[in-house]
């Protein structure tokens, strides 16, 4: 088929601009059915990339579906029909595609269809974008994205010069989120995030980091400099941001490094600023923590220890290991389950307990490899136990690391397919750092593992009123009660008070409950008589390794 038949005239024109236009767009790969010759064009870029050898192809429909992952065909085989007929054009699709080299990424699927009346001709675009790439600007605010924070980061320490890293997040931001709705918090950011940009000169950068919070990179900058300009930061935004006639005032916790011929990481960098901004808001009560002042948290963290550990991740997560905690039927004791949870051995220090190091890894870039460690190694490691306990159910805890990043998605759903472990039998908890991520971003990530027959979980809810937020926004499987509420429980009647009326939320809303830290026989019995669906808790089994849990499970 030739260009005059599928464009029907100008086709040297339209095939040239089309062409421009996927140049364009990075990371991006466009091509068009002709819906009356039911032929396809495609883009070189999209033919350079998947290896597709035609630009004009009769057999579309056979080229696709050799370029998507089995388990995606499905989705393509009932969306593109539909969207040929004009059907959920305003809908993505998402299914993981093959390039030339073999390797599978996750894309996303955008269409609309575009009709030329005079010639009787239509035209189906489809835009496939890879999701596995993370961009470079932040799609809600239009400031510098957390992708490209970590590059100019690896810049400065190149330049071997003085700069300085800041770190802010608005406070109290899911509670605004809760009042006045999402709507209204992503315009408040962008509206912040402009006066970011009114401060900037040729000396700084703003970034638009996770949920609310913002990086700022200042060159050539003293203490004194940074303290002034964060000073600055604080009384802009105490004067307020306007959205929708309403003038909301704002404050903020900061965390800061000063660096001075750097020759670390910048994951590693990130992360000591990351780690101040955290002691800011725990320990602080917002005041600016500039990581060079030897910080320490009630905790007692050691540095040095913290840096062996997070060297552990880099070198293929050396030294870590899975616990697994089982989970019981409420009513009978029986397990259904277990929570997986990360370990970390090494001489000469010996075990160390996660209490140690989870809350400062959260804060890095590196918790992202970790996370989906222990995600591979359960699965791995209990897939034999569905043949003995075919209801078996694994919780893996997912961080905000792991949930902020696009390639996520694909990344889970690569495990899943290497292990042959059920999607069905798989529960992610959200941890208590993804509370701070934007409501639309959680219930948008929380529907798409559903897609997928993945369960999705909230642990450790009731201790923030962000929890409250995303149950009500997101549609969550379980709810998880953190040990908090259940321990004294007895006597106490707020607790039993708050128990009760969160097992019948739950109830009512068709969730699951597990109440966790039930550490006696006597505790349990009383428990009960709340009707939830799961207990945890040293009563049944403390964290053990998987020869031990096995045996649980086969006794």
């Amino acid at each position: 088929m030739g260009e005059h038949t599928f464009w029907h005239e100008n086709e040297a024109y339209i095939d040239s601009v089309m062409n421009s236009v996927n140049m364009l767009a990075e990371d991006t790969y466009i091509y068009i059915l002709n819906l009356k010759r039911n032929v396809a064009w495609f883009s070189e870029t999209m033919k350079e990339y998947f290896g597709i050898r035609e630009t004009y192809a009769a057999d579309h429909y056979e080229i696709m579906r050799g370029l998507i992952y089995p388990d995606d065909l499905w989705e393509y085989e009932e969306g593109i029909p539909q969207r040929m007929q004009g059907e959920n054009l305003d809908r993505e699709l998402c299914i993981r595609m093959r390039e030339a080299s073999g390797e599978c990424h996750m894309f996303s699927v955008h269409t609309d269809i575009v009709t030329d009346e005079k010639n009787g001709e239509a035209y189906l675009l489809i835009l496939l974008r890879n999701e596995n790439v993370l961009p470079r600007i932040d799609a809600l605010t239009d400031l510098y994205s957390q992708a490209r924070f970590r590059a100019d980061l690896e810049k400065e320490i190149e330049k071997k010069e003085t700069f300085a890293v800041l770190m802010i997040k608005l406070e109290r931001f899911n509670n605004l989120n809760i009042i006045y709705g999402n709507e209204f918090t992503n315009q408040l950011l962008k509206e912040t995030a402009l006066q970011f940009i009114y401060m900037m000169d040729e000396n700084s950068a703003v970034y638009r980091l996770d949920g609310p919070k913002f990086g700022f990179v200042l060159r050539k900058c003293s203490r004194e400099e940074l303290l002034a300009f964060e000073q600055k930061l604080r009384e802009k935004l105490a004067k307020g941001i306007r959205v929708n006639n309403r003038q909301v005032k704002l404050k903020i916790c900061a965390g800061a490094i000063l660096i001075d011929q750097y020759d670390g990481q910048a994951d590693s960098l990130s992360s000591k600023a990351a780690y101040a901004l955290g002691h800011s808001e725990t320990e602080q009560q917002g005041r600016m923590v500039i990581f060079n002042d030897k910080v320490r948290t009630s905790k007692n963290v050691d540095l040095e220890l913290m840096k062996v550990i997070h060297q552990s991740v880099r070198e293929g997560c050396d030294g870590f290991y899975v616990e697994y905690q089982p989970i019981v039927v409420s009513g009978t004791g029986r397990i259904v389950g277990a929570e997986a949870l990360v370990r970390w051995r090494r001489e000469p220090y010996g075990i160390v307990s996660p209490g140690m190091f989870i809350e400062w890894m959260e804060t890095d870039p590196a918790m992202y490899e970790l996370g989906n460690y222990v995600l591979r190694t359960a699965l791995q490691e209990t897939l034999g136990l569905l043949e003995v306990l075919p209801e078996f159910v694994l919780n893996v805890n997912v961080s905000a690391r792991q949930m902020e990043r696009e390639e996520f998605r694909a990344e889970v759903l690569r495990i899943l397919d290497q292990t042959k472990f059920p999607a069905s039998h798989l529960c992610l908890e959200l941890t208590e750092r993804c509370r701070d991520m934007p409501l639309d971003v959680i219930k948008r990530e929380v529907e798409f593992f559903q897609g997928y027959g993945i369960r999705m979980a909230m642990d450790d809810y009731g201790t923030g009123s962000a929890s409250s937020g995303i149950v009500l926004y997101a549609p969550m499987d379980e709810i998880k009660l953190d040990m908090s509420f259940i321990r004294g429980i007895t006597g106490d009647a707020k607790k039993q008070a708050m128990v009760r009326s969160i097992v019948d939320f739950a109830n009512s809303c068709g969730m699951s409950t597990c109440l966790e830290g039930v550490e006696t026989e006597e505790l349990q019995n009383y428990l009960r008589l709340y009707q939830a669906t799961w207990f945890q808790g040293y009563y049944y089994s403390k964290p053990i390794e998987i020869g031990r849990l096995r045996e649980l499970v086969q006794a």
